[in-house]
């Protein structure tokens, strides 16, 4: 497509002019809340630009790049990305930034290689090879291996930095040229995370702005250690995020204790693991972005966290997990044989593949009268919001194409802030 080609050439050249120092995240989980970390750890010590939404392909790194924001189809809006790109390339600006922040998206073998090709990374942060996509690679370890290119890219003196935590990603550093750091649980990681604390302020109702949950936990990195806590954050994927996040901006050379007070700010991105105020007094986890087997689990764990009481209950909304080829009926029957297996009280599975996340719970024990199964996102929304108890919380997640942040429309206790709070807002998604 023509104007890849040139957002891409555009955005080559800027970065050879400006020189930034680029931090670039992959993985098959956690990359947007990872870039989140990553901007939050590095605070106002730099000029930092961050990519926004899910600007992670040949068309949306280009546009962080150079500051840009996609255009819809307006020819007018794209001339003058264009022509503002072309200008930044050969005249620097004084709001060009000092860093980075990039993620990096792979739907399909020759992503990493195309994407790196613009913006070659100084530190690559790889969280996670698990089954995403694989409709498109053909297995995990062709997904690691496409994942594996950001590490190949750096340079002699670039870092990588890697989960600890997970087999795949860890086995990795035997690729990186120059230094490698891992980050996680890991009792060897090289920045490690210990004594996690999570502490529920939940009482049945949540508003806007109160703090429904606190965690704290002790992070080392050498001889340095600190507390580090996060607010309204559940779930080990964000867990991961922070550590990751801190051992990377720990190479732009910030000190772990202001790192580790920078990461105060940190909150879930839309659609990743949100904790909204729903109506009714209930509790949104708010999920809804996208969905892999990895991530889903890793979701339905933090909704067994919530505490209920009398007769308050755990509801799990899963949509459709889209893109997983061959593995696709194992892996929502796995969800659904996980869901029965957790007290959790209702489950409504959205879409033609999920049916068989209800078939996995029923087989695993879960009462009849406690499954459902709706074609839509509108209905399912509907039911659930006629079920819903002062004090329930409802976990919402799926993949994008089953648009599961239309339930979370229709819970949410202010719809008003949909396009602040929620995925696929925009006119192009409407």
């Amino acid at each position: 497509m023509l104007l890849n080609r040139c957002l891409r050439s555009i955005a080559r050249r800027t970065i050879r002019k400006t020189r930034p120092f680029v931090i670039g995240i992959t993985g098959s989980v956690g990359k947007t809340s990872t870039r989140e970390a990553v901007r939050c750890a590095l605070g106002n010590t730099r000029r930092v630009r961050a990519a926004v939404q899910n600007y992670n392909n040949e068309l949306g790194l280009p546009l962080t790049v150079l500051g840009e924001s996609a255009q819809d189809s307006s020819l007018i809006g794209w001339a003058g990305v264009l022509w503002r790109g072309w200008y930044r390339s050969w005249r620097r600006q004084k709001d060009n930034p000092d860093v980075l922040v990039l993620e990096y998206g792979a739907d399909r073998k020759g992503d990493m290689v195309y994407l790196t090709s613009i913006a070659r990374p100084h530190v690559a942060v790889l969280t996670s090879v698990a089954p995403a996509h694989t409709e498109f690679f053909g297995s995990l370890e062709d997904v690691a291996e496409e994942k594996s290119q950001l590490i190949r890219a750096l340079p002699d003196d670039g870092v990588a930095v890697l989960n600890a935590d997970d087999g795949r990603v860890r086995g990795m550093k035997v690729l990186a040229r120059g230094a490698v750091v891992t980050a996680g649980y890991a009792t060897d990681a090289d920045v490690r995370v210990e004594d996690v604390q999570l502490s529920m302020h939940y009482d049945g109702s949540f508003k806007e702005g109160q703090r429904v949950s606190e965690l704290r936990c002790l992070v080392r990195a050498g001889r340095d250690r600190a507390e580090v806590v996060l607010t309204n954050v559940l779930g080990d994927g964000h867990v991961h995020s922070m550590v990751l996040g801190i051992a990377a901006a720990l190479q732009t050379g910030l000190s772990l204790e202001n790192i580790a007070r920078n990461l105060r700010a940190y909150a879930p991105m839309p659609g990743r693991l949100n904790l909204l105020p729903g109506v009714k007094q209930t509790l949104l986890l708010d999920d809804s972005y996208n969905a892999s087997p990895a991530a889903t689990h890793m979701a339905l764990e933090a909704l067994a966290t919530i505490p209920i009481t009398g007769e308050t209950h755990r509801i799990a909304a899963l949509g459709d997990m889209l893109e997983l080829g061959a593995i696709s009926q194992k892996s929502h029957y796995d969800v659904g044989a996980h869901v029965a297996a957790l007290p959790i009280d209702l489950l409504v599975a959205v879409g033609e593949q999920a049916r068989e996340v209800a078939r996995g719970a029923l087989e695993a024990g879960m009462p009849q009268e406690r499954v459902f199964t709706y074609a839509r996102a509108q209905d399912a929304g509907r039911f659930i919001q006629d079920h819903l108890k002062p004090g329930d919380a409802v976990l919402i997640k799926g993949s994008q194409g089953v648009r599961m942040e239309k339930i979370t429309k229709e819970l949410m206790a202010n719809p008003l802030r949909a396009k602040e709070l929620l995925v696929r807002q925009s006119k192009g998604w409407q």
